[in-house]
């Protein structure tokens, strides 16, 4: 039996270009890296690490999250609710309070912020000194438990932790509430926070783009790439069921068409993998004729040396037709969920700049990004995670 079609009806988002989606549209616009140094005060980083990370410092939660509510939640959290709440107010709902109202979650790394805190009450002072209010926000479905708790949703609370893939997985599971029937609305999308540790872990396993003649930033599908950009977020989207959406007059910003999920076995634990047929082979048997129709591809190149190479081998596999490519995360950096509202906004028409840092397409992928005004008609976003999981899903006008 079919389920029942799912939209998207309200969006949420914020990183280091702000607040908003139409913060996001405007550092897009630009097409330069949102990007400030990362404090080394604490030691973490070699010498010759990275120096920079997109950092959401300074923005105002407050009309969202009240400060009662932010002393007790990490990062993640006032991220994840904040964000929760500005897609609930932009799908023009004012109580979701129900246990029909679902939430899934991607997060990278959770909370590192309290995690890292624990751990050092716990080494330095024993066991006995260990904080319970860091305890309960420290654990990778927090954000998710701590949406749940504020927007009174009482049904299916879920997290996904699949790094790179994680947002549209994410979406796909939210989907898959609304489409059987389990939820009438669901929110669903991606938050992470990057504080120093996790920063110079990254960059310890070199993740991260380093200077290299021109600066330190990140280059998608571009000769001199060497690294991604850490940035820190959140996207949250509202999906419900195209009749309820309907029947209530609700706005409808995008049809949600199926994920595809895929693992490349050749992939390290903490690396890309290299086996483009079999990912395209997976990817062309579930969507071939609806691959024919996309017009626009959110891409998840970030810069990686061999992240770019497979993502660009599966796109000349699938759609030979030649597309146009998007990379925002030369601007909004990796992690956060930032691509799924850069998709909300190809659908939108909105301004997209050639990045500057991206100006030597590496000649053996063959991707030169798109630019300019641009209304899309079917996305395919696209998710290659370190460690070899893989999505892609499809957004539709509505």
């Amino acid at each position: 039996m079919k389920g029942r079609d799912v939209v998207i009806t309200g969006v949420g988002c914020l990183g280091a270009y702000g607040i908003g989606l139409p913060a996001l549209a405007r550092a897009l616009a630009v097409g330069l890296p949102c990007s400030t140094p990362i404090d080394r005060s604490a030691g973490y980083h070699r010498r010759h690490a990275a120096t920079q990370v997109a950092a959401c410092a300074g923005l105002d939660l407050s009309p969202w999250l009240s400060p009662q509510a932010a002393r007790r939640m990490s990062d993640l959290s006032q991220f994840a609710v904040a964000c929760a709440r500005m897609a609930i107010a932009d799908a023009g709902l004012s109580d979701v309070r129900s246990d029909r109202t679902a939430v899934a979650v991607a997060t990278a790394f959770g909370p590192g912020g309290f995690t890292e805190q624990l751990a050092r009450q716990i080494l330095e002072k024993g066991g006995k000194a260990a904080s319970p209010f860091l305890f309960t926000d420290c654990v990778a479905n927090a954000a998710a438990g701590q949406i749940g708790i504020d927007l009174g949703a009482r049904g299916a609370n879920l997290t996904i932790c699949q790094r790179e893939a994680g947002p549209l997985l994410a979406l796909a599971q939210g989907a898959d509430e609304i489409a059987r029937g389990r939820a009438d609305v669901c929110v669903a999308g991606a938050v992470d926070e990057i504080k120093p540790l996790v920063h110079a872990l990254l960059d310890r396993f070199r993740a991260l783009a380093r200077q290299d003649g021109d600066g330190e930033r990140p280059r998608p599908f571009d000769a001199r790439r060497g690294g991604m950009l850490a940035g820190e977020g959140a996207t949250m989207l509202v999906l419900e069921a195209e009749g309820n959406a309907r029947a209530r007059g609700a706005r409808i910003l995008a049809r949600v068409g199926p994920t595809v999920r895929a693992f490349d076995a050749t992939a390290s634990r903490a690396g890309f993998g290299h086996d483009a047929t079999a990912l395209a082979a997976t990817l062309s048997a579930r969507l071939a004729a609806e691959l024919a129709e996309v017009d626009t591809v959110v891409s998840t190149a970030a810069g990686t040396r061999a992240g770019d190479a497979l993502e660009a081998a599966i796109l000349w596999a699938t759609m030979p037709q030649g597309p146009r490519v998007l990379a925002p995360k030369a601007v909004h950096g990796e992690y956060g969920g930032g691509t799924l509202a850069t998709a909300m906004l190809a659908l939108a028409g909105s301004e997209f700049a050639f990045p500057p840092a991206c100006d030597q397409p590496d000649a053996t992928l063959g991707i030169r990004l798109a630019a300019g005004h641009l209304r899309a008609n079917r996305v395919l976003l696209t998710a290659l995670a370190a460690g070899g999981a893989a999505a892609w899903t499809l957004l539709d006008q509505p």
